[in-house]
């Protein structure tokens, strides 16, 4: 009977230290499973930080596409506003060298016509009596 206590004592021994080990690894799973836990919060938490900082600027690129868009339109418009304003003056223009090119031949032949009503005027002093072309003879 004394081997079979010392047997169970040997025993209970042994389930102490199984048990003792047991806590052992329990205590450090919970540290490890604590540590864990921590590093996730910690990773959440960058995510939710670089989710929010993409989301700004998702929003910032979504602003400035906009604003580019509307620059784009307004440069649009005014380019087909200055193409008009551009063949409008380059209508007067035209209008405007043609109607200098009909002045300078106005010009020429009133000119031409002025030189002819001179000539014929000296021609006519000339020829009128008591001229001075005619006391020289």
């Amino acid at each position: 009977m004394l081997q079979d206590l010392d047997q169970v004592a040997a025993r209970v021994g042994q389930v102490v230290q199984l048990s003792r080990r047991l806590m052992a690894e329990r205590e450090s799973m919970s540290t490890r499973l604590s540590l864990a836990e921590k590093a996730r919060d910690s990773f959440r938490d960058q995510f939710q930080a670089r989710e929010d900082e993409f989301k700004s600027i998702i929003q910032r690129l979504d602003n400035h596409e906009q604003e580019v868009g509307e620059i784009r339109a307004k440069a649009q418009h005014d380019n087909v506003q200055l193409k008009s304003e551009l063949e409008i003056a380059q209508r007067e223009i035209a209008l405007l060298q043609a109607d200098l090119a009909k002045a300078q031949s106005e010009l020429a032949a009133f000119r031409e016509a002025a030189l002819k009503a001179r000539d014929r005027v000296e021609h006519v002093l000339a020829n009128l009596p008591g001229s001075v072309a005619e006391g020289a003879k």
